[in-house]
């Protein structure tokens, strides 16, 4: 059969007159190739989940020719059927190979290390059947469901492009026999999943032959990508489009109608019968381009809209050009997750797996003086430890400040309404009802005592939550703390939180019995403060001013001077009387001034004094007692033995964090060894104008100022300045455009002529000014 096709297409090719498909320009794919492998780079570095790659994603209904198309790109014969057959994705990397080279394929699940070679397309085939039936197994809940996780295909041969594609399952719109009715969610779960993610090509499959307007795959990729910057549009089946529709196809194809800024490419794939007899990839070219040269309306369209090659070779260029857009943006993303992840590596940290009594002891010792000093430093509101300074919940002493605060809030909001005429005439009433042996015109002192024993008890209740709130704050940063020191060792923190918490609810015992105490001598009233006579005699005052202004107020504007002067007279006559004259009334006028005097007096001290034995109770005694209760543990050696037994689930989350920390360093290591070509300034990242130098490429980059700093990490490396690094993850300079393993030429027009030199330039630039640098990028 193969010699019988080579047989047809080479009299195809003669009468024909049509050349076979010309090998990629070799220095065009040297360009192309080192792209492609970043990406796959990358890929393989498993930072799915952190760092999106670009891709082309093809996409499309199930009787789109979406397979079809696949096997136009690669030569693969994709497994056919009736419903959903691709069941998973598909990662297709192509790699063109030298003439003569074997034909060779390697396939394997994307979670495997193991893979299965092929040798030939046929073979390919029958294991990507087998695969998605495994990964389907594996993974799907649903019966006759799907799998989000890819098979990868690395294909090698003359034959194939220099492209890497993804394929989806066909979007499902009814199920067949066998299958779950959740498979058209989990489709459009995962075709979703690909579509939102920004750094991805859309490639849309439609047939030529339906309805643009009522193309799904365009609807749901205009959802994600509403200028259309980053999809694709491929027509397919245009031998099936019926009389008199061509044109509309033509304004399709010529980006008229539903237009997107990739436009469209419209190719002919082997048709039902083609496939039936096997007809080859070779072969299927070739009709191809005969269809579209011959066909009446079709042939119209430019060679740049049409055909299999255009499609590989618009497809390659893209997916370059993204990567190379996308290169900077990545690598600010993965400096950004470097930074997150040693972030979480301290938290993590172990201090060792002591296995001597010694050694054990040494590090109990060495754990608790840490974290005594730093609680101290939490309690005091001392704050220069950076963990403390970069964990605000570890700053106990500004957040016991908070509940002094609203301790006071609650003792003031306790407060009689003493200015009230109903308070005056409860307090009348109750005064009568205590009269004793008191001649008219004199207070009772005992009056006084009995009212301001009862307004003060209502503070008992809000110092007693204080407490028990600073108990409940202390208790937490000393576990927070704890996690921050101590993170793999629970049964050590449990130890230390046990002995924290025994101590917090004794010490909150004392500061209750001693907030009753103050609460006691409260009501016993007692101050020689100057201030209760000076704010009696202003309520007086304020009184007496009060009473003036509404005499002067009542007075009728048109009344004569005597008539105005009487009716002041008999005003302040008449409030004299009411507060001044021998009566209940007058009485319990001057007290309530004289009760308001006191509580505001006794209320101010109350409360400094509460806050103050909450804070000498509670928290001034912790560090003290928690280091003498923690060091007798390290005469016990069944608990030393048992404190520095590793958490399982931290050190599985740190080797984690290792092994993403690896890859995120190898992955700026690949980042920063690729060569970038800059034409022009519009291809530079924020401002960069790039020149070409005779050994690298010059970039000129602005920075406005340098308020904050350049951010840069500079390192002498063959009396070259070289860019090692940026302190922040965004750096005035790293947004300016400056990448890793550039070099620095000039500092404001003035040339770098070592390390010195440069440190001296820049530590002498006026940081207000715009810092113009010239580097050089290899």
């Amino acid at each position: 059969m193969e010699v019988e096709n080579a047989k047809v297409e080479a009299s195809a090719r003669a009468e024909e007159n049509i050349p076979p498909q010309a090998p990629i320009d070799l220095t065009y794919r040297d360009q192309v190739r080192p792209w492609l492998e970043l990406a796959e780079d990358l890929r393989t570095l498993n930072l799915d989940s952190t760092l999106a790659v670009p891709q082309i994603c093809v996409m499309g209904d199930q009787s789109s020719g979406k397979s079809s198309v696949l096997e136009a790109l690669s030569g693969i014969p994709f497994p056919r059927g009736s419903g959903l057959v691709t069941r998973c994705p598909v990662r297709l990397v192509m790699r063109r190979a030298d003439s003569g080279t074997r034909w060779q394929a390697v396939a394997s699940l994307e979670s495997s290390q193991q893979s299965v070679s092929a040798e030939s397309a046929e073979e390919l085939t029958n294991i990507l059947a087998r695969l998605m039936e495994a990964s389907t197994r594996q993974h799907s809940s649903s019966q006759g469901g799907m799998s989000t996780e890819a098979i990868v295909v690395k294909l090698t041969s003359a034959d194939a492009p220099d492209l890497t594609v993804v394929d989806l399952p066909g979007i499902v719109r009814t199920t067949t026999a066998g299958q779950s009715i959740n498979v058209i969610d989990e489709v459009n779960g995962l075709i979703d999943s690909y579509l939102q993610e920004e750094r991805t090509i859309i490639l849309a499959v439609i047939p030529a032959n339906q309805d643009i307007a009522t193309v799904d795959i365009l609807e749901r990729a205009q959802r994600v990508d509403p200028k259309g910057e980053r999809t694709l549009g491929v027509l397919t089946k245009p031998d099936l489009v019926g009389d008199g529709n061509e044109e509309e196809v033509i304004a399709v194809v010529k980006n008229e109608r539903k237009p997107l800024k990739l436009g469209y490419v419209m190719v002919k794939n082997r048709s039902q019968a083609q496939i039936k007899q096997g007809t080859s990839s070779e072969i299927a070219r070739q009709d191809e381009a005969r269809f579209f040269s011959s066909h009446p309306i079709f042939k119209k369209l430019s060679q740049n809209l049409v055909g299999v090659h255009t499609l590989t070779t618009a497809l390659t260029k893209l997916l370059v050009t993204r990567i190379q857009t996308q290169l900077a943006p990545m690598k600010r993303q993965v400096e950004q997750l470097y930074g997150t992840v040693r972030t979480e590596l301290r938290r993590v940290a172990t201090r060792g797996t002591p296995t001597t009594p010694g050694e054990q002891q040494k590090l109990l010792i060495t754990i608790t003086q840490d974290f005594i000093r730093q609680l101290h430093d939490c309690v005091r509101g001392e704050y220069r430890d950076r963990l403390i300074v970069t964990s605000p919940t570890l700053r106990l002493y500004t957040r016991a400040l908070v509940i002094f605060q609203e301790l006071q809030s609650q003792v003031v909001a306790t407060a009689p309404r003493f200015k009230d005429r109903n308070f005056v005439d409860d307090l009348a009433k109750k005064m009568e009802s205590l009269r004793g042996r008191e001649l008219p015109g004199f207070m009772s002192a005992q009056s006084f005592y009995m009212f301001i024993q009862d307004f003060i008890e209502a503070w008992r209740g809000p110092t007693r939550a204080a407490c028990g709130q600073t108990r409940a704050l202390a208790a937490e940063v000393v576990a927070d703390l704890l996690h921050q020191i101590a993170p793999s060792y629970p049964v050590l923190r449990d130890a230390f939180d046990t002995a924290a918490n025994s101590i917090l609810e004794q010490t909150e015992d004392e500061a209750i019995t001693l907030i009753d105490s103050l609460l006691l001598r409260e009501k016993d009233p007692f101050t020689i403060n100057e201030f209760l006579q000076a704010h009696i005699n202003k309520l007086r005052y304020d009184k007496f001013e009060t009473a003036v202004d509404s005499a002067f107020a009542g007075d009728n504007g048109n009344a004569s001077w005597d008539m105005a002067k009487q009716h002041v007279i008999n005003a302040l006559r008449t409030w004299y009387q009411n507060s001044h004259s021998v009566s209940s009334a007058a009485n319990a006028e001057d007290l309530s001034a004289i009760l308001q005097a006191y509580w505001t007096l006794a209320s101010k001290r109350y409360v400094d004094n509460a806050c103050m034995a909450i804070d000498d109770r509670i928290l001034g005694t912790l560090c003290p007692k928690l280091q003498e209760a923690l060091f007798h543990h390290a005469h016990d050696n069944d608990k030393l033995d048992a404190f520095f037994v590793e958490d399982p689930a931290i050190v599985a989350k740190r080797k984690e964090l290792e092994a993403t920390k690896d890859r995120l360093a190898k992955a700026t290591l690949a980042m920063s060894s690729i060569q970038v070509t800059r034409t022009n300034k519009k291809d530079t990242d924020h401002g960069a104008a790039a020149a070409t130098g005779s050994a690298g490429q010059l970039i000129r980059v602005t920075i406005p100022s340098a308020l904050q700093g350049l951010g840069l990490q500079l390192a002498d490396e063959q009396n070259r300045v070289v860019v090692r690094g940026f302190r922040d993850a965004n750096s005035p300079a790293q947004d300016a455009g400056i990448h890793l393993g550039d070099t620095l030429v000039q500092i404001n027009e003035r040339p770098v002529t070592s390390f010195d030199n440069a440190i001296s330039q820049l530590k002498a630039l006026n940081k207000q000014d715009p810092i113009h640098l010239v580097l050089r990028r290899l």
